[in-house]
């Protein structure tokens, strides 16, 4: 894949993780429905966390074995490791 696709890509995800975030912290200011949905709003954090990991990687793609042991959202981290030595990893 050319390396500026790849860069593209990665701000793609960039982007869309500002885009989730801004929508979380704008569902989370009114108070009725941060109560009522507090997880889907943790939910989508997480995603946007991911999002920005994957972009992270992307970037260093010489590096990418060494930087996906640095991926601190533990259950993608795990997946990432499984992918990297030929187990599934699929169930974290």
């Amino acid at each position: 894949m050319p390396r500026t696709l790849v860069q593209a890509l990665a701000e793609e995800l960039v982007r869309a993780s500002n885009i989730l975030g801004d929508l979380a912290y704008d569902l989370g200011s009114d108070g009725d429905t941060l109560r009522r949905h507090m997880a889907s709003l943790q939910a989508i954090d997480h995603v946007t966390q991911m999002q920005l990991a994957i972009a992270d990687l992307l970037r260093a793609p010489d590096e990418i074995t060494a930087n996906a042991g640095r991926v601190t959202l533990e259950d993608m981290a795990v997946r990432l490791r499984g992918a990297l030595d030929g187990t599934t990893g699929a169930d974290a």
